[in-house]
């Protein structure tokens, strides 16, 4: 008998410290990345254990009869087991702490979703499975009917305000993958956060509990309190306390209380901008000229644009914006684009070969650098009877702007056709969301400053497809032009630099330069660089992913003249000295940046500053969303002694943001890395390098930017060989 009660108090231990572990698990903005990960192996080791001490209940599973109780019991027992096994998988998966070595057993980004829904309905189904077993823990204690009540009637109270919560904190939408990732206020204080975690598991506890009561698993007529009708009137009354205080307190509006989540709305396209509502600029209103385009269709099927006034760049009022985007009156000669980014059928028909990362015949040409495309636009002139537009040699690349063949877009053409005669962010009348283009759908445009209320945001997180699409998957632009924002950048002729804003008529960049511009944005960027008037940049052999091109050619045949874009004076030295630059606040850049010293033997230097960001992770995702937003310089702490003995700089960071840390930032503009290589590497969460490439190469022009590295934060057991690799290619090791 001694024996017997010694094992319940175990199992009763157990049973408590898994609780208290889950609710520990729930509050992620409080114990941080590092303490979940570990939180979570001893959950899955009490997991373990409390199995085997209740093994005997697996062989009574075929045996006695199945009431109505029992079926939910073993329904509630068998579903938590298998959502708690789920979520310990996928969690190690993802870990770059407690089990680094189980790092991408399962797709990181299937482990992510998985992670959320699963670790949610272990936290629902625990819940119900305590209350369940309410009724059989209590039934010897010794409680009068009216104590019974009373009690019932708090925790109805305290179990409609777990609903409130439960509807509040949106886990409706974690359950059922309708949100790629939680929305936690990490300024909430930890009491806070616990308090409402334990009101939200009160909550299905009540349901279980009435729901037990409800199915008969207890009958004494003796139980005045036991009678169906009134758990069912209890059940009712908490919903309904839920509910009321969603619609008193809630911040939201009442469709997200019955839908306790977002329904992406149908895609939808601009209507045209009328001239009146064009804005200013110095003073002067400036109006779109252009009727439009003659969407009668030429022989390649490429669109005829009409000729026009508009305004390039974005104004200064206009959020994420960059300085070189300084908006300018332009004029702009008729000229033929093609609606549809090139296709890899297309490319591979005309060059032979195929350099796409993501293969498929409808899907957009990547992979393909400045001169690639210049190559391109050649060959599909030769082969439809057209004067080639482009003439290469060793000394650049000059361009006949009388002839007819087919050829990049100007920067000033491609903003032109994008914006179709908006002025706005998109080429919409609102912020661009995932049924509207390919892009980082889980960071829309100002999530940035809002990503703890996203509720404010006119376009909410969707959808992270993580590859190009078909060209034309989505409505196009006014002036039926498809893809003009994500899927994949297109390059541009145009050298970047500081707009010359006297040149108004068909302008054709920056007469020298280092870096070609695209634009555009692609499959793995953010929000804020789809925007029309965001420029990328990076040197004419650059070939990324997420790089492709759409061709146009002259309307007007009557412009005559040449450009040159002559070879890139920047030439990196060759042998000399290799620096290790990095910086890393979590420790996943600085775990690389270790191997990579290690397999090269090279001299390191971490990047500290003189005001450290903030030991809080929810503290340094504002901080760091600030600096980018006010492009701050963060003071750095050191410096590289001896900097002209170095040729190569191997650069680290994470990417926060889809870009550069501001510490990098600082960095690059403190030395000077005139000839000088650039080996990038970064860690990031599924977004590779974001648009940090683009960020170093205008920072830092007069380098040579070699092929970089990203790590899926640390890597995992692979990283290693993926360094050696990389390290070879870029001819370090």
């Amino acid at each position: 008998m001694k024996d017997k009660k010694n094992s319940m108090v175990i199992k009763r231990s157990v049973d408590v410290l898994m609780t208290v572990l889950l609710l520990c698990l729930m509050a992620f903005q409080v114990t941080g990345d590092f303490l979940h990960e570990w939180i979570g192996i001893g959950m899955t080791v009490t997991v373990i254990v409390h199995q085997i001490l209740n093994r005997k209940w697996y062989g009574a599973l075929f045996k006695g009869r199945y009431t109505g109780y029992r079926i939910l019991l073993t329904a509630a027992a068998i579903l938590l087991l298998l959502s708690m096994a789920m979520t310990a998988v996928s969690g190690m998966s993802m870990s770059g702490h407690a089990v680094p070595f189980m790092y991408g057993m399962v797709k990181v980004s299937l482990a992510r979703q998985m992670h959320l829904s699963m670790s949610h309905w272990s936290f629902v189904l625990m819940g119900i499975h305590l209350g369940l077993h309410v009724p059989v823990i209590t039934a010897g204690f010794k409680i009068t009917d009216k104590v019974k009540t009373v009690l019932s009637a708090v925790f109805c109270l305290a179990a409609g305000a777990g609903l409130y919560f439960f509807i509040q904190n949106r886990v409706f939408d974690y359950l059922f993958f309708r949100v790629p990732f939680a929305f936690l206020d990490y300024e909430k204080a930890g009491v806070l956060v616990f308090t409402e975690n334990i009101l939200i598991l009160i909550f299905w506890a009540f349901l279980g509990e009435k729901t037990a009561l409800i199915s008969g698993v207890q009958s004494r007529s003796s139980d005045k309190t036991n009678k169906k009708p009134i758990h069912l009137i209890f059940i009712l009354c908490a919903v309904i306390i839920g509910l009321v205080m969603n619609m008193i307190f809630s911040k939201n509006t009442a469709d997200d209380m019955s839908n306790s989540g977002w329904e992406p709305s149908a895609p939808e396209t601009s209507s045209r901008i009328t001239e009146s509502t064009v804005p200013p600029t110095s003073g002067d209103e400036t109006v779109q000229t252009s009727a439009g385009p003659d969407l009668t269709k030429i022989g390649d099927g490429f669109l005829l644009i009409n000729g026009g006034k508009f305004l390039m760049g974005s104004p200064e009022t206009e959020n994420w914006r960059i300085e070189d985007e300084t908006q300018h009156e332009v004029s702009v000669s008729s000229f033929y684009i093609d609606a549809y980014e090139t296709t890899q059928a297309e490319y591979e028909r005309l060059m032979g070969s195929n350099p796409s990362n993501f293969k498929g015949d409808k899907l957009p040409v990547e992979n393909i650098s400045w001169l690639d495309a210049i190559a391109f636009a050649n060959a599909k002139s030769k082969e439809a009877g057209l004067t080639p537009v482009y003439t290469v040699t060793e000394d650049g690349v000059s361009w006949d702007i009388s002839a007819n063949g087919y050829r990049l877009p100007t920067e000033a053409e491609w903003e032109y056709a994008c914006r179709a005669g908006t002025v706005t962010p998109f080429n919409l009348k609102k912020s661009l969301d995932a049924t509207e283009a390919n892009f980082y759908g889980h960071y829309p445009y100002e999530i940035e400053e809002n990503y703890f209320n996203d509720s404010v945001l006119e376009a909410r997180p969707g959808e992270y497809r993580e590859t190009t699409v078909d060209v034309g998957s989505f409505q196009p632009n006014d002036w039926g032009l498809y893809d003009c924002h994500g899927n994949v950048n297109e390059w541009c002729w145009d050298y970047y630099g500081d707009y010359d804003v006297t040149a108004k008529t068909d302008p054709t960049g920056a007469a020298t330069g280092t870096r070609h511009v695209y634009r555009g944005g692609g499959w793995n960027d953010f929000g804020k660089n789809m925007r029309s008037a965001y420029r990328a940049a990076g040197e004419a052999d650059l070939a990324s992913y997420n790089l492709g091109v759409r061709l146009v050619r002259n309307a007007d045949y009557n412009r005559t003249g040449a450009v040159n874009a002559k070879a890139s004076d920047t030439t990196a030295k060759a042998g000399g000295k290799v620096l290790i630059v990095y910086f890393s606040w979590g420790g996943n850049t600085r775990k690389i940046a270790n191997e990579i010293q290690k397999q090269t033997g090279a001299d390191i230097f971490e990047i500290t500053l003189v005001k450290p960001y903030s030991s809080s992770y929810n503290t340094v995702l504002m901080q760091a969303q600030e600096d980018q937003h006010n492009q701050a310089r963060p003071e750095i702490k050191g410096k590289v002694e001896n900097w002209d003995q170095y040729d190569t700089i191997i650069l680290g960071y994470p990417n926060w943001w889809a870009s550069i840390p501001m510490p990098i930032a600082s960095f690059l503009e403190q030395y000077d890395f005139t000839n000088k290589r650039i080996l990038p590497f970064c860690s990031h969460g599924g977004g590779k390098f974001g648009q940090s490439l683009t960020a170093i190469a205008k920072l830092a022009p007069d380098a040579v930017l070699e092929d970089g590295l990203s790590i899926h934060y640390s890597g995992g057991s692979a990283m290693p060989k993926d360094v050696s690799a990389w390290l070879k290619e870029n001819g370090i090791i």
